[in-house]
C-alpha cells in the first residue's frame, strides 16, 4: 500500500540521456571506500559479492578485475545493458541482472556493496532492505554502503513522516546516527565517515556523501 503512495525517482532516462551526473560522466571510476576495502590488508578479500543498484557497472566490474565474483543487480534495464557493454570492454565477466533487488533470485555472498540503493528507498522499504541483507550476506559478511550526506544540500533532508508528504524524491540524506541506528542491532560498525576526497573533480571527491563499512553479527 505504500508503495503506491510514493513516487520515487526512475533510471532508465538518465542511463539514456546521461546528464552530468558524477557517476555517468566517470562511469568507470570505482568508489573510494570500495578500493579502500578490497585493498586492504586489514580485512579479508571476498571471494564473491554482490552489488545492490550497480548502475553501469563501474564498482562491479572493478571487483571482478580483482578476481572476485560479482552478482551486480539494477532495476534499470538501460543501466544493465550499458554495464555489460562496458564488462565486455575490460574483459571480465559479471552476473548482471536487471531486477527489483526484493523480487530477484539471489544468493548468499560474502561481501554486499551498496552505491545508492538504500538512499533511494522509500522508509517503509528500510526494513525490507535489511531482512535481503539478511539472506543475502553470510554471518561475519561485510556490508560496504555510501549514501547521501544530511547536511550537504544533495538530497531531501526530511523525516520519515515529511518523506510521505513531500510529493517527489529524488534521494533521502542520512545522519551518521541515522545510519548507525539502522545496522546497528544487526551489524558491528567498522567506521561511518565522509567520502574522501580523492582524485579532484571526479566521482572520488564527493564530500556529499557517507560511507560505511559494517560487519554482520
Amino acid at each position: 500500500m505504500l508503495d503506491s503512495k510514493v513516487k520515487l525517482a526512475e533510471f532508465d532516462w538518465m542511463y539514456s540521456d546521461r546528464p552530468q551526473a558524477p557517476f555517468i560522466v566517470q562511469n568507470e571510476l570505482p568508489d573510494e571506500n570500495l578500493i579502500e576495502f578490497i585493498e586492504s590488508i586489514d580485512y579479508p578479500k571476498p571471494q564473491d559479492a554482490l552489488e545492490l543498484g550497480c548502475g553501469e557497472g563501474r564498482n562491479a566490474i572493478y571487483m571482478a578485475r580483482k578476481s572476485i565474483n560479482v552478482t551486480a543487480i539494477d532495476i534499470s534495464q538501460v543501466a544493465i545493458n550499458n554495464a555489460k557493454r562496458l564488462a565486455n570492454k575490460h574483459g571480465v565477466n559479471v552476473n548482471f541482472v536487471a531486477d527489483d533487488i526484493f523480487k530477484a533470485k539471489l544468493g548468499s555472498y560474502q561481501f554486499v556493496y551498496d552505491c545508492g540503493c538504500l538512499h533511494h528507498l522509500a522508509p517503509h522499504r528500510r526494513l525490507t532492505y535489511l531482512d535481503l541483507l539478511d539472506k543475502v550476506l553470510i554471518s561475519g559478511g561485510y556490508l560496504g554502503l555510501s549514501c547521501f550526506a544530511w547536511g550537504k544540500n544533495c538530497a531531501d533532508e526530511v523525516d520519515d513522516w515529511e518523506f510521505y508528504n513531500s510529493g517527489f524524491h529524488a534521494g533521502v540524506a542520512f545522519t551518521e546516527g541515522r545510519l548507525r541506528g539502522l545496522f546497528n542491532k544487526r551489524y558491528d560498525t567498522i567506521y561511518v565517515r565522509e567520502y574522501k576526497n580523492g582524485i579532484r573533480d571526479t566521482i572520488q571527491g564527493l564530500e556529499f556523501m557517507l560511507v560505511c563499512l559494517f560487519k554482520k553479527k
